[in-house]
């Protein structure tokens, strides 16, 4: 059986032998935190400011850190953000272990560490493709999402369960040995000097620059606005697990990791069977297919009382929202200029921008009518707006060129 393209070549196995337990570990981090966040507020709207504070710095900084990964060294770009992840995780686990954390020190950390990852991502994101040559890209972004999605199954699980069984701080010690991990694959990692971007210009006007092409080109803007819809009216549900598992599936801590991890296993599922949809106009049906299912399966998730069928319609969920994601990316990297890649990419990951502040706005909603009610209107409006947005593209697609 041969290996895969993108395992051939030394840099990319690295990245992923490190990326595995690092990741895994983000997600027993998540875990962890909105579980604390639900103790300590017992709120659902507290559960949405959560989200609001993790993704919202992506608006300010992720433009600035798209303009970074394309003018500076993304190797070294992620060794720092990795060591700064480091100390979060750290005090994270001090303010647990003393019984001194609050909602607000939470709240402190987040935001430091989204406007880290802020940067960090378009850095990360355009160096898994400098890792393979040309013909290894396709394989390099499948393994990588597989890689991702795989972490979404093993982290909320293990994380779930170790929640119960050694409690929260130990879990972030744990996390803190992952990312250990993770800097030590990435200090062996070599690029040549021909990988590394180039410097120079106006900050201002390179973000300038990114938005411009955003704007002139039809089916890159269609594919990102589609990501910003399903993020803002969407992705917000995962907010809210902690209260399915506890006030309508009533399944505890280990029930809420399995719901946290349904997703993943549904992503992964998924990921081999797009690595075999390469044409760009079926790439595209199939983004604004896929997010109406994501939808249809949320509003479903919103209104089950069944442990089995949540987890199930969770799988759907992840399945959808990895096909959509991932044709996402490959349209906006085949239609990009490698000079703008970095800024391109930056913009699209906002979409988790949008997804905090639907989650801050289903918080509010929650606080007035009941948590499914909320999130099965938002799953609504998720849909309309798929719906929608590809078709008013297609009428204005003649006037650009």
């Amino acid at each position: 059986m041969k290996l895969p393209p993108a395992l051939r070549y030394r840099e990319f196995r690295l990245f992923a032998i490190g990326y595995l337990p690092s990741e895994t570990g983000e997600y027993i981090h998540f875990v962890v935190q909105n579980w604390l966040v639900w103790e300590l507020t017992q709120s659902a709207f507290y559960l949405g400011l959560i989200g609001f504070f993790e993704f919202a710095p992506r608006f300010v900084f992720g433009p600035i850190g798209g303009v970074i990964a394309d003018r500076m060294d993304r190797l070294k770009l992620l060794v720092w953000s990795k060591a700064l992840n480091l100390l979060q995780t750290l005090v994270f686990a001090l303010l647990v272990f003393s019984g001194a954390i609050q909602f607000w020190h939470i709240v402190v950390l987040v935001i430091f560490m989204a406007i880290v990852s802020s940067v960090s991502t378009a850095a990360q994101q355009a160096l898994v493709v400098s890792l393979v040559p040309q013909e290894a890209v396709v394989s390099a972004l499948a393994l990588h999402s597989a890689t991702h999605n795989l972490t979404k199954i093993i982290g909320p699980s293990i994380g779930g369960l170790l929640l119960t069984l050694i409690g929260a701080g130990h879990c972030l010690l744990i996390q803190s040995l992952t990312i250990l991990w993770m800097l030590g694959t990435l200090y062996r990692m070599r690029l040549p000097a021909s990988s590394m971007p180039g410097v120079g210009g106006e900050w201002l006007k390179d973000i300038g620059e990114g938005v411009s092409y955003l704007r002139q080109n039809r089916r890159v803007l269609a594919t990102v606005l589609t990501t910003y819809s399903n993020g803002f009216f969407g992705i917000s549900y995962s907010q809210f697990l902690p209260y399915f598992a506890q006030e309508v599936l009533h399944v505890g801590a280990t029930g809420y990791g399995f719901l946290v991890s349904a997703p993943g296993v549904g992503a992964v599922a998924i990921s081999f069977l797009l690595s075999t949809y390469t044409k760009l106009r079926r790439m595209r049906r199939l983004l604004f297919g896929a997010s109406l299912i994501y939808a249809a399966s949320i509003f479903l998730f919103a209104i089950s009382r069944s442990m089995v069928w949540s987890i199930l319609l969770l799988a759907v969920v992840g399945s959808m929202q990895m096909s959509y994601r991932v044709l996402a990316r490959a349209i906006i990297q085949e239609e990009c200029p490698p000079h703008l890649l970095g800024r391109a990419m930056s913009l699209f990951f906002l979409d988790r921008g949008f997804g905090s502040l639907g989650a801050v706005c289903l918080g509010s909603v929650a606080a007035l009518v009941p948590v499914p009610f909320a999130v099965a209107g938002s799953a609504v409006l998720s849909g309309l707006t798929a719906w929608l947005i590809p078709r008013r593209a297609a009428r204005q697609r003649p006037s650009a060129s």
